[in-house]
């Protein structure tokens, strides 16, 4: 969305909807919102408190504005993500949360000029939004270990630890550690497995930076699932460099999946983590929204 050069026309308007409660938010909002005013924009500002409040505060002002900005963590913006599709609108993310993972996916820094400055450029790309049951997410689903890791990383800790956060909640979560039996089905293959961790990835990144596999990609209509399936807990902990740039799917402990559909069983229910959340449970369908968002993000750009 490019500025308009012709002082007849009316400015670009933009809805910006902001979590004050994301752990950057109140240092960072006043520096990307001067920069955004400072380029021409028309502002119509919002505060969000949970999900619930934040996509009613989309349906009801997407229809005045060109363009819809998230300024938030990864938890914030996966709660807009339904009325975000509704909307149609081009998506701009401000990334002030602890992980900020999808910004790391899409190259948006997390410097809150910086990332301003991505929506002032236009450039846009379209993504895919993953779908779990009746739940969505941009960067991974998972079950197992992960799932523990969310329920012991409460905000309190991310605001004492920040990024660190990750590291301390996964060090009590695999004091627990348990495996477990699952069924997973991607296309024609259907594997048991008995795992202390399943991942499914949309996005690249997760947890603070970890990625999901190397071939992974946010618009390629694709998940990449891996469960990891090693034998303890310290052989669990030895994958954890692998976890950094994602070539543990590469190992024979770890069972590795690719496709646009997949269906995970389990003996009981289990909690399904999406985007740090824990919003549904097994038995789980998992599919791909092919270029269902429009986001402002480094590149070239798309027409809008």
């Amino acid at each position: 969305m490019q500025q308009p050069r012709d002082a007849g026309r009316r400015p670009p308007r933009l809805l910006l909807v902001v979590n004050l409660h994301a752990s950057r938010a109140k240092a960072s909002l006043g520096g990307a919102v001067a920069c955004l005013a400072g380029s021409g924009f028309d502002l119509d500002i919002r505060q969000s408190a949970d999900g619930d409040s934040l996509a009613n505060v989309i349906r009801e002002c997407a229809g005045s504005v060109d363009a819809i900005v998230v300024a938030g963590g990864d938890g914030t913006v996966n709660g807009a993500i339904p009325a975000l599709i509704e909307a149609g609108k081009p998506v701009g993310i401000l990334p002030f949360g602890t992980a900020n993972d999808l910004a790391l996916t899409l190259g948006i820094p997390v410097d809150p000029v910086a990332a301003a400055g991505v929506i002032v450029d236009g450039a846009t790309r379209r993504i895919d939004v993953g779908t779990v049951n009746d739940a969505y997410f941009l960067n991974v689903a998972s079950i197992g270990l992960s799932v523990n890791i969310a329920e012991k990383q409460d905000e309190e800790l991310k605001r004492q630890w920040g990024i660190f956060s990750y590291v301390v909640a996964a060090a009590s979560a695999l004091n627990e550690a348990e495996p477990f039996q699952a069924r997973i089905t991607c296309g024609e293959r259907s594997e048991s497995v008995r795992a202390y961790q399943i991942a499914i990835g949309n996005g690249i990144h997760f947890g603070g930076g970890l990625t999901v596999s190397p071939e992974a990609a946010i618009d390629d209509g694709v998940l990449d699932v891996y469960a990891i399936e090693t034998a303890s807990v310290p052989e669990l902990i030895a994958l954890a460099p692998r976890l950094r740039d994602g070539t543990l799917v590469e190992l024979d402990d770890v069972a590795y999946f690719r496709g646009a559909t997949v269906r995970i069983e389990t003996p009981e229910p289990m909690p399904v983590n999406t985007d740090g959340e824990v919003t549904t449970k097994t038995p789980a369908e998992f599919s791909v929204l092919k270029g269902a968002l429009t986001v402002f993000a480094p590149g070239e750009i798309e027409g809008v």
